[in-house]
């Protein structure tokens, strides 16, 4: 009987020992062939505008192409939830945001994924910070002003965003629940398809990246009144926070990271997680996320897990203080 047990671990070790090496040796022959980077956001938009520059930058990297394929729709679900589907072999791989990784489910009923348990961290890619804009026939230049005018005008005025459960959506419900006011929420297919009906008038605010916006405040065609991050921005440097101009505390910036399917095999996930990192610190690819007023940061997948767990008391605070509803 003892003999029989050695001769079954002996086995069983063999079998396992063969296994990791055939998978070592695939990571080291991975890719041989192209590889589908899901954007579950409108083409346009800042995710995917950082995400086709990511995707060009692996494809030099590593030798293959790389895909875009935008899936947009409810704030980044629809995309993220086709993407949990998809087979967990390295070679599908996803740029998502703060909305699907964090903050939605928590507060969304039909959410068909599981980010904790149908993805696995690869690496964080870079922030990306917000803006509050307006129509210029919205008489205001301040954050103080703006509080003024919607609080002589409860629900009078609505502000359009990137989408619901996305960081432009929370950072209106962190200033209405901050600032006291009552304001509708208009919600786009993200940032890049929200913004011409601010231009058109038919929405008269707008919370977006400062990526989409700034092309419009710098024309004069929308009025830029503060950003939403906790530092000023150095591409719109004259722009205050709204923390330092009358909501201190205020602080909401949207990231983005780089996600697998859920089983990925732990060498090709590491392989894609060096290849991003040494992306996000090259000074060309920092120099482009810049452009777009982001700041680029890669780290591990253990560390970019950790990451996305410190999160979750952040946003279920902010969920619970605004009241945010899956109508909203």
């Amino acid at each position: 009987m003892k003999h029989t047990y050695k001769k079954i671990m002996r086995w069983t070790g063999a079998l396992l020992s063969a296994a990791t090496m055939t998978t070592v040796a695939w990571a080291a022959d991975y890719p041989d062939k192209p590889i589908r980077m899901i954007i579950p956001f409108a083409a346009g938009g800042p995710t995917d505008t950082l995400g086709r520059s990511l995707a060009d930058e692996m494809a030099k990297r590593l030798g293959q192409k790389v895909i875009v394929e935008n899936k947009p729709g409810a704030g980044g679900n629809v995309g993220s939830g086709l993407f949990a589907k998809m087979p967990a072999d390295g070679y599908s791989v996803m740029l998502d945001t703060n909305g699907p990784l964090v903050a939605n489910p928590l507060f969304m009923k039909d959410i068909t994924f599981d980010p904790d348990k149908d993805f696995d961290p690869v690496s964080f890619v870079a922030y990306l910070p917000n803006m509050i804009a307006v129509h210029p026939s919205v008489p205001v230049h301040s954050v103080k002003e703006l509080i003024k005018l919607l609080k002589d005008n409860p629900n009078k005025y609505s502000f359009a965003s990137g989408g619901l459960g996305t960081s432009t959506h929370f950072a209106g419900e962190l200033f209405k629940t901050m600032a006291g006011v009552q304001m509708t929420h208009i919600p786009y297919k993200g940032d890049g398809a929200s913004m011409p009906d601010v231009v058109g008038g038919q929405v008269p605010i707008v919370f977006g990246s400062i990526f989409a916006a700034k092309r419009y405040t710098d024309s004069g065609m929308l009025r830029g009144i503060a950003v939403t991050s906790k530092d000023r921005v150095p591409s719109v440097p004259d722009m205050p926070t709204v923390a330092e101009s009358d909501l201190p505390g205020y602080d909401l910036t949207a990231w983005y990271g780089l996600v697998v399917p859920a089983g990925t095999p732990k060498p090709i996930i590491k392989k894609l997680s060096d290849t991003v990192q040494a992306i996000t610190a090259s000074a060309s690819f920092k120099e482009r996320v810049e452009s777009m007023s982001g700041i680029t940061k890669g780290n591990s997948p253990e560390e970019f897990a950790k990451f996305i767990k410190s999160e979750h008391p952040k946003w279920k605070k902010l969920i619970e203080e605004s009241g945010i509803k899956n109508n909203n």
